[in-house]
């Protein structure tokens, strides 16, 4: 008689971003404890006070042990936690270098690693999409937390027969948006960069992109003025294999590219190292059942972008990682099974 056992894995050492600090946790904590699991959770040294604060909300309905947050920088802290022999597995959601670091430290002791990394999410817009619905949605998902979310639709593909008209509908919705410090109304849509080096990193994107001849249809620099502010920006004849079109910019950037044919949209939409997300605008069914079908991405939106449900599961391919958020998908990452076998016969 064979019995199938799924079982805590033990120590579970888990690294969160600093995007969206509050929501990221939860995200790992949950699935970690319900699979009977304990952890160490290192939140990003730029915005740890949600988690810390997340942790002493729930201090008396945990037994001591089970939910533990340390504080420091990714390469002395989180490198410990991938490293350690007693942590039996690291999960960390972050760039795709920390992913890199993460999986070396943890080879030694053969830990299981979960990544939830980077993305590139390419906009695949063909001649039938409903164009206005398309850019009014890139609006928020392309410029959502100020760009600073790894499933942005930040790589526009249109076709090219209805390219200008994308675009002038774009860069109208764009230059609609109100930028401004969070605190200061409800009408505020973009913040500023979460810090100095941040910022530095976007606009000299931006700063490459210009000298290289690309387009720039609105924005495309700094705010003059105190704090990190990148104007909103979308840049246009972005050549095949350009930097920024290829480059996980992580800030208030749009490219824009054209194709002519579905087969040169698929295999330059998938031409990047990353495969987090992406979307299909059309209004064939037939279309958007294959197209959606072929990308190398963990998640395809068709005639939307951005939209998260927790009933599915969140993750990539190639670059952006490996494992699974979310539902019963993060609870098999963090559990293992075991097969027992028991000789019955007398």
């Amino acid at each position: 008689m064979s019995v199938i056992l799924r079982e805590p894995i033990g120590v579970i050492g888990v690294v969160t971003p600093w995007n969206y600090p509050l929501l990221m946790a939860p995200w790992k904590i949950a699935p970690i404890l319900a699979a009977g699991d304990t952890l160490v959770i290192k939140p990003s040294e730029q915005t740890p006070l949600t988690t810390l604060e997340f942790a002493e909300l729930v201090a008396d309905l945990l037994p001591a042990g089970v939910l533990n947050v340390v504080n420091g920088y990714g390469f002395v802290v989180g490198a410990r936690l991938a490293e350690h022999p007693d942590v039996s597995m690291i999960a960390l959601t972050g760039s795709v270098a920390a992913g890199r670091a993460v999986a070396r430290a943890a080879a030694d002791t053969l830990k299981r690693v979960h990544l939830e990394l980077g993305g590139k999410a390419p906009v695949v817009i063909f001649p039938d999409a409903d164009l206005a619905a398309a850019a009014s949605s890139l609006r928020v998902a392309g410029f959502w937390n100020s760009g600073q979310e790894c499933g942005a639709a930040c790589r526009v593909l249109v076709h090219e027969s209805v390219a200008e008209q994308f675009v002038e509908q774009l860069v109208g919705e764009v230059q609609a948006l109100v930028v401004g410090e969070p605190a200061s109304g409800e009408d505020v849509e973009v913040g500023p960069m979460v810090s100095k080096a941040h910022f530095d990193r976007v606009t000299g994107y931006l700063e490459r992109a210009k000298k290289e001849g690309i387009g720039v249809a609105t924005g495309g620099g700094a705010i003059d003025g105190p704090g990190y502010f990148v104007a909103p920006t979308v840049l246009v004849d972005v050549p095949e294999g350009a930097e920024v079109a290829r480059e996980e910019i992580f800030g208030p950037v749009v490219t824009v590219e054209t194709f002519t044919d579905e087969e040169e949209a698929v295999r330059r939409a998938t031409d990047v190292p990353l495969g987090l997300s992406a979307s299909v605008w059309t209004e064939k069914a037939r279309r958007s059942h294959d197209i959606a079908a072929s990308p190398d991405f963990g998640t395809v939106w068709v005639n939307s972008h951005l939209v998260l449900a927790r009933e599915v599961p969140w993750g990539g391919f190639k670059g952006s990682g490996y494992g699974r958020d979310l539902l019963i998908h993060a609870l098999d990452d963090f559990s293992r099974t075991k097969h027992v076998m028991h000789n019955h016969g007398r």
